[in-house]
């Protein structure tokens, strides 16, 4: 099975592999430059070998990764860590346009959610969740479906057993007040920062 994998890599046709690995001479117009060096060795010789050592290594042990197997949020060919290093680096980009995007955002737990929410309301959940027209739930049901991607069903279990449509309602409710009130703009970016 190795070796007909190897086999394979090494006689594909279309790939420049065999040009760089020292297979075939090549066409002209590859320029080999960038990946000439790479994996080291002074002469061309030693550079072949090493990139063959390199590429054909992982095949001999049987450790074949697909790249694709590698790729966060449909976004970020790497590892997680390297991915969330980006968004440490506050890459920009649009939400609405590349939904995937959202995958690198931290996903927040409902527990911490509600720590930052009393800690900015100044009272415990019990006092002001059940409260009418407190926006403290509806504010904790828009950050825990924005923020911890929970879906409706469990942001109505987590919020002590309403039903999922009113949860969507309750969101949609909310996400309007946020756009024409200031002050509860303010509010809410307090308990992200605290976050």
């Amino acid at each position: 099975m190795v070796g007909n994998r190897l086999s394979r890599l090494r006689q594909y046709r279309w790939s420049s592999y065999r040009s760089y690995a020292g297979y075939e001479r090549g066409v002209q117009w590859l320029w080999r430059q960038p990946l000439d060096r790479i994996c080291g060795g002074r002469s061309e010789a030693e550079r072949c070998a090493a990139l063959r050592q390199y590429t054909e290594q992982p095949v001999r042990q049987g450790v074949l990764e697909r790249p694709w197997d590698r790729l966060v949020a449909g976004l970020v060919l790497g590892s997680e860590s390297f991915a969330w290093q980006l968004r440490k680096k506050q890459v920009r980009a649009n939400a609405r346009e590349q939904p995937a995007l959202r995958q690198l955002e931290q996903r927040l737990k409902w527990p911490d959610i509600v720590s930052a929410l009393e800690r900015v309301k100044g009272e415990k959940w019990d006092e002001f969740s059940q409260r009418y027209g407190d926006w403290g739930r509806d504010a904790a049901l828009w950050l825990g479906r924005r923020r911890g991607r929970y879906t409706l069903g469990e942001l109505g279990q987590l919020a002590g057993g309403m039903d999922y449509a009113a949860v969507g309602q309750a969101i949609s409710r909310f996400g309007k007040r946020l756009q024409t009130v200031a002050e509860l703009r303010r509010s809410v970016k307090k308990i992200e920062e605290g976050l």
